[in-house]
């Protein structure tokens, strides 16, 4: 017999808002590309340029993945083996630059290993290539490999079979064959799923090709859609933004349910490693060496670019040497002039509202998952996350432009589509382990709907609440490629500010701002690493 829910509301909050949300600015999108375009959608992409803007989105999207697997696998199998005492730090090193907006990290490389950045001034040295697809790709990179990092890591602690390894070893096999035979192939599902993340990432990343690639002549889809929406006055500029955009929704489609699928079909039963010490230990003296690469990585991918920004933020001008006797504060005096604290003010005031109606459509969300039992609305919500931000800021303007273009609501919807699954999946894994005796006994002892939803279980809920309101509150307030295609002369955020200052090439200036825009980031994420600690001892407990 099919579940019924007697009390429709949630039901038809949730169906609202995908429905705004979700499949129709999408639907106007696919309808715009043959309604709203001049030629045939063959003819825009036998275009010269965009085909060049389409396969350098797809070739460094490609190498973006294949190095960020190979390096956070590696990462993972290094840190999440190796002593306790050490483990943290290494940890650490390799989740830094989480705490970095993506353009930010691309301008913190510039100044550190660019021509007269701090590197140039110290031993003379340049990095070769930074501007240009190589700089690209290795950037994006280093930006990706937290997150398919924290993807291996948690597959290693479940899925891989420790007495399976042990076994191994036993039998002879050495380490290579130990981890091509047992490990890896433990690590299928996580890695094709890890993959398909990076890949997401890399082919929606625009902040790091505006910055490094444009200056080159590299030119990827985000960046192509971003040029032609703001600044070409071509009437044929718009048709090739909605078939662009259409091409990254439809590759980012077939690229996640791909990943989906095959994830899905090679689904092994989990294994608990108790503790990394069931393994081999291995020796003091590969400890050291571990740990020297990782703090090695961690200075030349974040530690150096950091430094370099907030030295070029204090120095008085480009070119001169960043001692103490040429800093100024002045450069974050002007920084925050003119309209820099309106556009501090939207991004607070954007990200926390998202923050608070994401968790308002994440509650209903789980509500009728859990009583349809039953999960292709969470899919839905989800995918949404995925489809790359130049292509849902497009869709937006097709949908709700007329009405809403150049206000803070039209951004609003944007972030509450982007990061409604940023909300859901924390407070729906924090609910599936929500004890249903617990609810039931307060039932029993007399207490109604809203004495339970009030004494039970928002209090069993709030590590979640807090971890899920930060979160989307973190990446509202760095997000950069919706707002750049839909604020208006008084709704630009301050990461549209700062990508604005820097395409004006003041260097000093832009420096100080993003320094600015790093430390409000790393302040929000605080919070969240608490919340997140917190709770992690509750369930240990």
């Amino acid at each position: 017999m099919r579940p019924r829910i007697r009390r429709p509301g949630p039901l038809l909050l949730v169906l609202v808002a995908l429905l705004a949300l979700i499949v129709f600015p999408l639907y106007e999108l696919v309808r715009g590309v043959f309604t709203e375009t001049d030629a045939s959608v063959v003819d825009v992409l036998a275009s010269p340029a965009l085909r060049e803007a389409a396969f350098g989105t797809l070739w460094s999207a490609l190498a973006v993945t294949a190095l960020t697997l190979t390096g956070a696998t590696a990462a993972a199998l290094v840190i999440e083996r190796s002593p306790r005492r050490i483990r943290r730090w290494m940890r650490i090193g390799v989740l830094l630059p989480l705490l970095l907006p993506p353009f930010v990290s691309a301008l913190s490389w510039v100044t550190a290993y660019g021509r007269g950045g701090l590197v140039d001034d110290l031993i003379s040295v340049t990095m070769p290539g930074l501007f240009g697809p190589f700089g690209v790709v290795l950037v994006i990179t280093v930006n990706a490999l937290p997150l398919a990092y924290l993807v291996v890591a948690a597959a290693l602690a479940t899925r891989a079979d420790a007495d399976l390894e042990l076994a191994a070893r036993s039998a002879g096999a050495d380490a290579a064959t130990v981890l091509r035979t047992v490990t890896l192939p433990a690590l299928r599902p996580a890695l094709v799923g890890g993959g398909a993340l990076v890949f997401v990432v890399a082919i929606n990343a625009f902040g790091i090709p505006a910055v490094l690639g444009t200056p080159a002549g590299f030119t990827t889809v985000t960046t192509r859609i971003y040029r032609d929406l703001a600044f070409s006055a071509d009437p044929a500029a718009f048709s090739r933004v909605l078939v662009l955009a259409a091409l990254l929704v439809l590759v980012t489609l077939i690229v996640v349910g791909t990943a989906d699928a095959t994830a899905g079909s090679r689904r092994r039963p989990l294994h608990r490693v108790e503790t990394p010490s069931a393994l081999p230990a291995t020796p003091r003296r590969r400890d050291r060496i571990a740990l020297a690469v990782v703090g090695g990585y961690t200075l030349v991918a974040t530690v150096i670019p950091v430094l370099a920004l907030v030295l070029m933020a204090l120095t008085r001008a480009v070119g001169v040497t960043p001692t103490p006797n040429n800093w100024t504060t002045a450069n974050f005096a002007e920084a925050w002039s003119g309209g820099t604290w309106r556009a501090m003010g939207n991004s607070v005031v954007i990200s926390g509202v998202a923050a608070l109606v994401v968790l308002v459509l994440a509650g209903g969300l789980i509500l009728v998952e859990r009583k349809l039992a039953t999960r292709p609305l969470g899919t839905v919500a989800a995918l949404s996350f995925a489809v790359p931000g130049s292509a849902l800021a497009v869709a937006m303007l097709l949908a709700y432009g007329p009405w809403l273009r150049d206000t803070v609501l039209l951004i609003l919807v944007a972030y509450l589509a982007k990061f409604w699954a940023l909300g859901h999946r924390p407070l729906a894994g924090a609910a599936t382990s929500l004890s249903a005796d617990v609810v039931w006994a307060a039932r029993v002892s007399g207490a109604d709907r809203t004495t339970t939803l009030r004494t039970v279980i928002v209090p069993m809920l709030r590590p979640a609440v807090i971890a899920a309101w930060l979160l989307v509150f973190l990446f509202g307030l760095h997000e950069l490629t919706m707002s750049s295609l839909l604020y208006g002369p008084d709704t630009a955020t301050l990461a549209v500010v700062t990508l604005n200052l820097q395409q004006l090439g003041d260097a000093t200036v832009t420096s100080a701002l993003a320094v600015a825009l790093t430390a409000i980031v790393a302040l929000a994420a605080v919070p969240l690493v608490w919340v997140w600690r917190s709770w992690t001892r509750m369930g240990a407990r």
